[in-house]
């Protein structure tokens, strides 16, 4: 029986002649990989109240990336290892990040003292390396060509307190500071500021974490009996002193400390002793800088806390490195790096800008107090939102 006089048998017979592949979808583009950005978080240990903040930030920078498309057409996405707050482990983990898994990016742990342990290896592997949290400028140094600051400068903390404690009247300091990079480059800072301004110091100590003894520094303060105390700590040592002076009976005229009251859950911690103290922030709320109240929104919405400056940090980390892998359209280490070192980028916490080490130029820390359980902006004075009520109450 001839085929061609049954069209729908010879249609059939001519589909079944045809190749397999006819039958298949049509191929679709590959998706691209996505850009892959390593680093180590303190997620256990004693900075991990304060690191918290801070890759929540960096977490949020990612999706607002990945919800505006990616860079280069490419979806982000976080490798993450705790360093367990300690230097040794996050040398380890970085060099893991780098060989064995190859990321395409690196962002910095917290903390300075962390960040100095693996800064060697940066700049070994020459991997151009956002650090958001490693505030001591000794580490921007000549030799160094990869690390990039990305917060203000660890001489800045709580630089606005002894002016204004002194233009109130007081005289004598007592300094104590926890024994790591940050702490200490703040420690000798506000040391040699009270001498330039003529303040005595009557009480000056240092002290290692975990396990200080407090009531015997707190004792010691009191004896001293200074209008002022600056204590460069994290969160944990923060509450120490904060509980101890309480505990010896002893309130300063000042009472002013790093880093730990910013964090939601020092007030908490100290209940009503938080009243009056004196900390620093290098970002707010009210500042006037692109999309900060967005990020403000938006960040509540994911983690359903506010942010703090380590939040901010974090998130404009990512900002800079995202304008500078988008103005050279590549991952080269070099041409990012170069980049960084001779642009500025706008982010939510100010001008990210750096000298030709990677140390910080555009950031900088401004002064809160704790009124009544909420914390306030009250220096510089354009953008106070409450003036420095003092004395210190302690209670």
């Amino acid at each position: 029986m001839p085929i061609h006089k049954y069209p729908r048998l010879a249609l059939f017979a001519g589909l079944l002649a045809l190749p397999c592949a006819a039958f298949l979808p049509a191929p679709t583009a590959e998706a691209a990989p996505p850009i892959v950005i390593g680093g180590t978080i303190s997620e256990t240990g004693p900075l991990a109240v304060d690191a918290d903040y801070q890759i929540k930030g960096v977490k949020l920078a990612v999706a607002d990336a990945n919800a505006a498309g990616g860079w280069l057409g490419r979806k982000l996405e976080l490798k993450l290892y705790d360093d367990k707050s300690s230097a040794g482990v996050a040398d380890r983990l970085y060099e893991r990040l780098i060989t064995d898994d190859k990321v395409d990016l690196l962002i910095g742990p917290y903390s300075s003292g962390v960040t100095t342990g693996i800064a060697p290896l940066i700049n070994k592997y020459q991997m151009a390396t956002m650090e958001p949290g490693a505030s001591d400028p000794s580490i921007y140094h000549s030799g160094n060509k990869w690390n990039i600051q990305g917060t203000a400068s660890s001489l800045q903390y709580l630089d606005q307190l002894l002016p204004a404690a002194k233009d109130r009247g007081a005289k004598t300091v007592a300094l104590l500071g926890l024994e790591s990079a940050f702490t200490l480059a703040c420690y000798h800072a506000r040391e040699a500021q009270a001498k330039e301004l003529g303040m005595k110091i009557v009480y000056q100590t240092t002290y290692s974490l975990p396990q200080p003894d407090f009531s015997s520094i707190a004792l010691a303060v009191k004896n001293a009996n200074p209008d002022v105390v600056v204590a460069c700590t994290y969160y944990p040592d923060a509450v120490g002193i904060t509980r101890s002076l309480h505990e010896q009976g002893f309130a300063p005229k000042f009472l002013g400390e790093t880093v730990g009251p910013v964090e939601a859950p020092f007030t908490k911690a100290v209940g009503p002793l938080a009243n009056r103290l004196v900390t620093n922030t290098g970002w707010w709320s009210n500042f006037k800088t692109p999309d900060n109240q967005g990020f403000i929104e938006r960040y509540k919405a994911m983690f359903h806390q506010d942010p703090d400056y380590h939040a901010a940090t974090g998130y404009a980390a990512i900002q800079v490195l995202g304008a500078a892998v988008k103005a050279t359209n590549s991952l080269d280490q070099a041409k990012i790096r170069d980049w960084l070192l001779s642009h500025t980028v706008d982010t939510i916490q100010g001008t990210f800008k750096v000298n030709e080490n990677g140390l910080s130029l555009g950031y900088v820390q401004d002064l809160l107090q704790i009124q009544d359980g909420v914390l306030k902006l009250v220096y510089p004075t354009a953008n106070a939102e409450a003036t420095l009520q003092f004395p210190y109450t302690g209670s």
